[in-house]
């Protein structure tokens, strides 16, 4: 851990610790990762009130709806095994469903549309209100759909219980049995229980407010049933900060890495184009970053999990009480942390290597429809279109590779359509000068310099063009058509002016007929007629 986190962690746990007890919260457990594993965790206040319990990193919390992620993950893990696929409809794999839903047609919609709350089904079970001590044991046989599937975004706890079904079905396990087995056990998260008991007596007390100003007062617990996939799992800060780093990582044995950015990528945006949702996970964009994760409540808990990908950071936050707040203290914390986290992920990159000047300049595509900068900019070595409206937000990072002249070309922050990924290699003139670049496939471009000698000036543009200038291209193509040369074989010279003046001009023309009319003789004859 740098000092700069450090530092930060310290005014995070005088500012929490602050929080608590100004908000008159019974508890907050808080713990923070950084890129492969926890680097600060903490508990504050009371797991229970009335006897003065103090909360510990080892306190178990309800996390509500975060156990959506845990069953989206066993989803996935059954995909990678072969076992369904994401697009299968519900009534592929759910035998036992209650006679109505299957003859209304509402198992027909699709694993992915439960896992993107696109499925249109009612958010709860009929009976199942929050406020009761205890769920159905089994889905009710009288839910319904509230919009047709992949319509509208619909938030569901009846489309998780259902996947729930899928997944007991497809692996042969209940739900709870593949949670423990797949997914707490190898990641030795040995305090999280899938299924909780109402009556676990190492559960924190959760608390509610009869009304606002009010003093907190216990909720009542819930056994939640039916609904377990979608709300039930309770955990440790010390396991949930197991469970983010898992997430941050790049999969393993648990769920391939492929699979893995899979439940991260969005699949629905929403109509504010700042929230989406993943599989199982919500995805939004906040100051400008993505954060990926999910909230969770339950009567007299509220949590919080969300992580900045590009940074490998996040936050978990567990509470118990239903006006926990937990999203305020994350917020807070990923605030704080997320600007000194990114300036020492710049320092830490590679520097820009002391030849890189040799690089920098305009160069143009041999077509010439396109023109690049290389540049150095923020220490680093960048391809920038001199056109774009943010040049620096629209830079291609050059990545040098071990190869000489050979870079990566990475992505900044903005769209593009460049080919990001694939390699860039520039070329040398046989005295060591950067002459121009090629990027794979077969894109060349030309350095300024050397594009200015060779189509612009001197003895180098003229000689590969001997067609198109100088002496050899007047010869060739102007013999026919000037000069003596065209004049002597088409229309010129003696032999054309006499064949066509003999018959009308000179003597040739007074000895013929028509003499009497031109020269003396025709004056003369005028002259006669008019002396009559």
């Amino acid at each position: 851990m740098t000092s700069g986190v450090a530092q930060a962690l310290s005014l995070l746990e005088a500012w929490t610790a602050h929080s608590v007890k100004q908000q008159h919260l019974p508890s907050a457990a808080l713990t923070v990762v950084q890129g492969d594993r926890p680097v600060w965790t903490k508990a504050f206040g009371y797991a229970e009130l009335s006897a003065k319990t103090a909360a510990t990193p080892q306190t178990l919390y309800p996390i509500g709806s975060i156990t959506k992620t845990f069953t989206a993950l066993a989803i996935l893990q059954l995909h990678e095994d072969g076992k369904l696929r994401l697009d299968d409809r519900v009534r592929d794999h759910v035998k036992t469903a209650p006679v109505h839903a299957r003859d209304a047609g509402l198992l027909d919609v699709t694993i992915r549309e439960l896992l993107t709350h696109s499925s249109g089904l009612q958010r709860d079970l009929p009976g199942t209100w929050w406020s009761e001590p205890s769920f159905p044991a089994q889905i009710a046989d009288d839910f319904s759909a509230t919009y047709p599937s992949s319509t509208q975004w619909k938030y569901s706890n009846v489309g998780y219980a259902l996947l729930g079904e899928v997944i007991a079905a497809a692996s042969g396990d209940p739900w709870a049995r593949h949670i423990e087995r797949r997914i707490l056990g190898p990641l030795g998260m040995t305090s999280t229980e899938a299924m909780p008991h109402r009556d676990e007596a190492r559960l924190a007390t959760g608390y509610s407010r009869p009304a606002p100003g009010e003093p907190h007062m216990p909720a009542l617990r819930a056994d939640h049933g039916a609904v377990s996939p979608a709300g039930g799992m309770a955990s440790t800060i010390e396991d949930m900060g197991r469970y983010l780093a898992f997430h941050m990582g790049s999969g393993g044995s648990v769920l391939g890495g492929k699979s893995l950015r899979e439940m991260h990528r969005p699949q629905w945006l929403l109509d504010d184009w700042q929230t989406a949702w993943g599989l199982g996970m919500r995805v939004r964009r906040v100051d400008g970053r993505v954060r990926v994760g999910h909230p969770g409540a339950t009567p007299g808990f509220a949590a919080v999990m969300e992580f900045i990908p590009a940074l490998k950071l996040g936050v978990v936050v567990l509470t118990n009480a239903d006006d926990g707040n937990p999203a305020g203290y994350c917020d807070y914390a990923l605030q704080l942390l997320t600007p000194i986290v990114a300036r020492e992920m710049a320092r830490a990159a590679p520097s820009l290597a002391d030849d890189a000047e040799r690089y920098c300049g305009l160069y143009r595509s041999e077509n010439g429809h396109m023109t690049m900068f290389v540049a150095a900019l923020d220490g680093q070595l960048a391809l920038i279109a001199p056109g774009a409206p943010n040049p620096y937000a629209a830079r291609v990072v050059l990545e040098r590779t071990p190869e000489p002249h050979a870079f990566i070309m990475r992505s900044s922050i903005a769209f593009g359509t460049l080919p990001f990924g694939e390699r860039l290699t520039f070329s040398t003139s046989a005295e060591g000068e950067v002459i121009g670049y090629d990027i794979t496939p077969g894109a060349r471009f030309v350095r300024e310099s050397a594009l200015i000698q060779a189509l612009y000036t001197g003895a180098e543009r003229r000689k590969p063009q001997a067609l198109y200038t100088g002496t050899e291209r007047r010869k060739p193509t102007l013999t026919v058509y000037t000069g003596t040369d065209r004049r002597k074989p088409l229309h010129a010279g003696t032999e054309r002016r006499k064949p066509p003046l003999t018959l009308y001009t000179g003597t040739e023309r007074r000895e013929r007929p028509q003499g009497s009319y031109t020269g003396v003789e025709r004056r003369r004859g005028r002259q006669q007629a008019g002396a009559r």
